[in-house]
């Protein structure tokens, strides 16, 4: 764990923007097109590497993949709790009203109208600790490069 007795250690959560390329491969994915699979981890290596060197670049002391390997905050759950099965209504995002740009970008990949968000429709627990552990033990490959904090 980075530490600093000198000065207070910036970091973010949530998502950070994916490279425009990756959103397809993740939505073809969740259709269950398995000949992008092999593309997608491929990837979705490239594009942690490149969120990560943007947030070193940028001073991030504490950088994590952006969630650029997860489809959505919305879709992701099913793959790690119980009890979402089936499909939600679909929501509107009422920010996409104030940043009719970034509206405009999701609209030209398309990729809204296909991720399929589940419907919360039983008692949720967690599907897979043996993950949940892996994902929150593994550094950020790049990182490894980067002097430690003292």
């Amino acid at each position: 764990m980075k530490r600093s007795t000198e000065r207070i250690l910036t970091t973010h959560t949530g998502s950070l923007p994916r490279p425009s390329d990756l959103l397809p491969l993740i939505a073809a994915a969740e259709a269950g097109n398995v000949a992008e699979v092999d593309r997608l981890r491929s990837r979705i290596r490239l594009a942690v590497a490149e969120v990560v060197q943007r947030q070193i670049d940028a001073g991030v002391d504490i950088v994590n993949d952006g969630e650029a390997s997860k489809p959505s905050y919305s879709t992701y759950v099913k793959d790690r709790l119980t009890g979402f099965h089936g499909e939600a209504d679909v929501m509107a995002i009422a920010d996409l009203a104030d940043y009719p740009e970034f509206g405009e970008r999701f609209a030209r990949q398309g990729v809204l109208e296909t991720l399929k968000r589940p419907a919360c429709t039983a008692p949720i627990s967690y599907k897979d600790l043996d993950a949940l552990v892996i994902i929150t033990t593994k550094p950020t490959r790049p990182t490894w490069r980067r002097s430690p904090m003292r």
